[in-house]
């Protein structure tokens, strides 16, 4: 029984030790995972403001000059027109 005692007792600093190693290799992953998340946040706002950037002005160029909601609404009855008379068959006179 004294050998038991004698082999627990050595065993005890060992695990204390591992046990140590392992919660600072845990701290090492949480921290390495923290970041990645961070770099992914970063990365991801990065992208969404260039995308809002890259669309604000692609729509400023293809609109041209600031127009009023009428004017919105004649160009695009205009356009259904101009399909719709398109795409009438011609009657040979």
């Amino acid at each position: 029984m004294s050998q038991r005692m004698a082999s627990n007792k050595e065993a005890e600093p060992f695990d204390i030790t591992k046990a140590a190693q392992e919660d600072i290799r845990s701290e090492g992953i949480k921290y390495r995972e923290e970041q990645e998340e961070k770099l992914i946040l970063t990365a991801w706002q990065s992208m969404s403001s260039a995308l809002r950037q890259h669309s604000v002005c692609k729509d400023y160029k293809a609109q041209g000059p600031a127009q009023s909601f009428l004017a919105k609404q004649r160009q695009s009855t205009q356009a259904r027109r101009a399909l719709f008379l398109r795409l009438q068959p011609s009657h040979p006179a």
